[in-house]
This record gives structure tokens, sequence and C-alpha cells, in this order.
């Protein structure tokens, strides 16, 4: 029944059913029809009033540890307007607010996003601006900029940075010194959190999409441990 309602033909079954993903629509036909409820479709759209009440389920937790919301994503900055008035909203209600992003956005969404964001979590892959385009698809000039501006505007003690630590990729001797100089020269910049790659690779292969990383390992302990060192001889505190 699922492959006769689907409109672009996504789901085809020869030997092991399949859905051609490129297809997909997410229209939802699929699960509507899927006698066995084998197909569901995750994810819900909210409203601003309806997300606020699912936040504020959480405000004794939230007051008791300390805690708050983190906007992640994706990179929530894309959803500029919607994120702004969830800030507004949370701010209102005194809800700590905590935004996890790449920077990659006009400095008009950041200037807006800032005077609600309690905690920014800035992500920092590759200095380099030929090698972020290579394994990102974009400059970096943009998301080294915003960071600056962050920096200028006095809010270095409200940034956290976040460090990937893929193998071969950003690990690399260069890419930590480039991006240690970079640091340094920002100043109040006071933390980093070293993130250590993890395979994805099979949530890729379920969803039947190419996977192309040549990644597939960890990086070993003791390269965490170098970068931890060669950041914190430039003040920072680094947390694995």
């Amino acid at each position: 029944d699922c492959a006769k309602v689907c409109p672009t033909g996504a789901i085809e079954f020869k030997g092991k059913p399949r859905i051609f993903r490129p297809l997909c629509t997410a229209c939802g036909n699929c699960s509507d029809a899927c006698p066995a409820g084998a197909l569901r479709l995750v994810g819900k759209e909210y409203t601003v009033e309806e997300l606020m009440k699912e936040i504020e389920k959480d405000v004794l937790y939230f007051d008791n540890s300390g805690g708050g919301v983190t906007f992640s994503g994706g990179e929530p900055l894309f959803q500029a307007d919607f994120l702004l008035e969830v800030l507004k909203e949370c701010k209102n209600r005194y809800i700590h607010k905590a935004l996890d992003t790449a920077g990659f956005a006009s400095r008009e969404v950041l200037a807006s996003a800032m005077s609600y964001v309690d905690l920014f979590l800035y992500d920092l892959k590759l200095i380099d601006e030929k090698q972020h385009i290579k394994y990102t698809g974009v400059s970096n000039t943009l998301i080294k900029e915003n960071l600056r501006f962050l920096v200028d505007s006095g809010r270095a003690q409200d940034v956290i940075l976040r460090f990937p630590v893929i193998p071969g990729i950003t690990d690399t001797p260069d890419n930590v010194d480039d991006m240690a100089e970079f640091i340094s020269n920002l100043r109040g910049l006071r933390e980093i959190n070293l993130l250590p790659f993890h395979d994805v690779s099979e949530k890729y292969h379920r969803l039947d999409r190419e996977y192309l990383m040549t990644v597939r390992k960890s990086p070993p302990q003791e390269k965490l441990l170098e970068i931890k060192e060669k950041f914190e001889s430039i003040g920072l505190r680094v947390k694995i």
C-alpha cells in the first residue's frame, strides 16, 4: 500500500523494501498507509506558543540545575525569524538561552540574536579558507568575522569555542597551530571544547545515503591531549 500512495515513486519492493531518498518529499502518505506501522514520519512543526509550552515543562529543572534551553541544528540561525521570537519569549520568562552555531549567518541576524542569547557555543573547524571550502563547501570568512564581532561587542566571556577533532582533516599540526594563532588574537575568549570525531556512516547506510567521509576512526587519546596542551598554552580552558 505504501508504494502505491507514494506520489514520486520513491518506494520499491525488489527483494527488501527500499526508499529512494532523493525522490522522497516527506509527504507522509506512506506512513499513513502502512498497515504495520513500520513507516513513521519523524519531526513536527511548532508554533512559537506550542514550543514555549514544551519548554516551560522543564522550567523547574532549569531553576534547580542552573540550565536552560540550547538551540542547535543544523544551523539555528538559518531559521532566524522563528528563532528570534522563541528567544524573546524565553528571555521574558527568565530562561537561560544557549545558541549552538557555526556562525555562518549574516551580521544582521547574528546581531539580532545577540541581544537575547546568554551563551554562544561557537564551532571552529578549519582556519585555511581553501581547506574549509573543500570540506564544508563554503568560505570561513564570514564565520571568522562573526566571531570577531562577538568579541569586539564585549561578548567574549559568553562564548565557548567548539573544535571538532577529525583525524587527518582538522587535527593536522598546521590547522591546530593556525587555530591557536587565530584565537590568541581574539582577546577575552576563555574556553574551548574538543569534540572527538565519531563514525556515523551506519546512519547514512540505513537511510540509503552515500557517506562521503573517508574517516572512520576517532582520534587517539594522545592526539587529543596534544591538542589540549596546545590550546592551554594560549591560556584557554580545554574540555574534551
